[in-house]
């Protein structure tokens, strides 16, 4: 089966959502297992994309259509794992907070999200509270990603974390935050669970988050 492996990650490390739903057919009828193909198909291909865009040899619109071809992949094998684990890290709703229609940095931190595991569900930018938590207990998500450039819109972020307090859901939800005007110090006032300066930090929080209890140094940046 390593030639079909092989073949799945190729598909995913090139953003063909074509291929990689012929390839997902190709597995059902070979009857492989699907958490093994997502793993070792279509994860190795996510893992030889992050490295080419570490080293500067991928850019931004290959990993999203990376992302792309992954999350075909995933969404065609999903109905038949059975008893199988999950073959995502965890279920991420991501947006840029109301007021704000920045969406560069938030763009980049979701597809790296999605790059390294995460099934991420992004809502766009000037997100509303209500969205946000309706979105989040639609998609069952794990964690919940507040983006903010403007000062004047970063108070949503701890408007939302209030509503999660008064409806009892903040035991359901871990939030990160991050964004131009974001620092740990509002991250700790608001009572955000982390916070993330970059992409690459905000996935080794997420990480973080998904298996152990949260930590100081997760307010610290990295």
């Amino acid at each position: 089966m390593s030639d079909l492996f092989k073949r799945i990650a190729d598909a995913v490390r090139n953003g063909s959502k074509e291929d990689v739903k012929k390839l997902a057919d190709e597995v059902l009828e070979n009857k492989v297992s699907p958490i093994e193909a997502i793993q070792k198909g279509g994860v190795s291909g996510l893992e030889q994309l992050g490295e080419a865009f570490e080293n500067l040899e991928a850019f931004l619109p290959e990993l999203m259509l990376g992302g792309e071809a992954m999350k075909v992949l995933i969404d065609s094998l999903t109905p038949y794992m059975g008893s199988e684990k999950s073959a995502f890290t965890g279920k991420i709703v991501i947006g840029t907070v109301k007021g704000d229609l920045h969406d560069i940095g938030k763009n980049l931190v979701a597809t790296t999200l999605s790059v390294n595991g995460f099934y991420v569900v992004d809502l766009g930018v000037d997100v509303s509270t209500n969205k946000f938590i309706e979105k989040a207990l639609e998609e069952q998500a794990d964690i919940i990603a507040m983006s903010s450039l403007l000062t004047t819109s970063a108070y949503y972020m701890e408007e939302l974390i209030k509503r999660l307090k008064q409806e009892e859901l903040n035991t359901r939800f871990k939030v990160i935050v991050g964004g131009g005007p974001i620092d740990p110090n509002w991250a700790r006032v608001i009572g955000a669970d982390a916070y993330a300066r970059t992409a690459v930090g905000a996935v080794k929080i997420c990480k973080s988050l998904m298996g152990t209890d949260v930590i100081t140094e997760m307010l610290m940046g990295d």
